[in-house]
């Protein structure tokens, strides 16, 4: 083999290392630039998931009887139609509102039976008392007006009793000066692209904020908040 062949084997050699490295990198910023818009559309979902729950918590300080609400014959300010049934979610996709109502009150997306949401399990310990989830907030993000760049998610907050009343009717809140009387549970989910979610659990209790003697403001005081990795039922 002449010099000059030898040298045109290197001159491949050296363009076929140079083209695979620079594939590499591209690839590579482009992955980064992936995680990335990733990992910002993942935070916004949660930050929407936490709006939801406060926008529950000021429609609620406002309700006087909590019963209606723990029973779902009253909604939050924030709906798009009837109670259950499916929506498109913004990004794509659709999400079945009656099937994750029934997901969180008895694991299983067909309708519950009061047996089935009694029964005692590791997300659900309280037996009769277990909360019956009721939708009470939802709707697509771009409904909150109040953000000026929405992210494109389906949003909806369930409210259920506090499982530690021991009364045995979580339709209803405990008597005053009863354990649990004026608090509920709270359950909203942000549904994105390509099933994507963010799920966040609160626990919230009436609170008086005084102003003057005598005087008391409806109010909310958020006892517990986590973020949920999974949906749990």
């Amino acid at each position: 083999m002449t010099e000059r062949g030898i040298a045109l084997i290197m001159v491949i050699l050296v363009t076929a290392f140079l083209s695979a490295l620079g594939a590499g990198l591209i690839l590579a910023v482009f992955m980064d630039r992936l995680a990335s818009g990733n990992m910002s559309g993942s935070v916004a979902m949660l930050f929407a998931a936490d709006a939801a729950i406060e926008l529950a918590a000021r429609d609620l300080s406002q309700v006087d009887d909590w019963n209606a609400v723990l029973a779902g014959t009253r909604q939050g300010s924030f709906v798009d139609g009837a109670i259950g049934g499916v929506r498109a979610i913004p990004s794509g996709g659709v999400i079945d509102l009656t099937a994750a109502t029934n997901l969180l009150n008895c694991g299983k997306t067909t309708d519950c039976t009061a047996a089935q949401m009694d029964a005692s399990s590791r997300e659900r310990p309280w037996g009769a008392n277990n909360p019956r989830w009721r939708l009470y907030a939802f709707g697509a993000s771009r409904q909150l007006t109040a953000w000026s760049r929405p992210v494109p998610c389906y949003l909806a907050v369930w409210i259920g009793d506090d499982g530690r009343e021991g009364d045995g009717d979580p339709q209803s809140d405990a008597a005053p000066q009863e354990a649990g009387h004026g608090i509920v549970r709270v359950h909203a989910e942000a549904f994105g692209h390509a099933g994507s979610r963010r799920v966040i659990e609160a626990e919230l209790a009436r609170a008086c904020r005084g102003e003057g003697v005598g005087a008391c403001l409806p109010g909310i005081h958020v006892q517990s908040w986590r973020e949920m990795r999974q949906s749990v039922p």
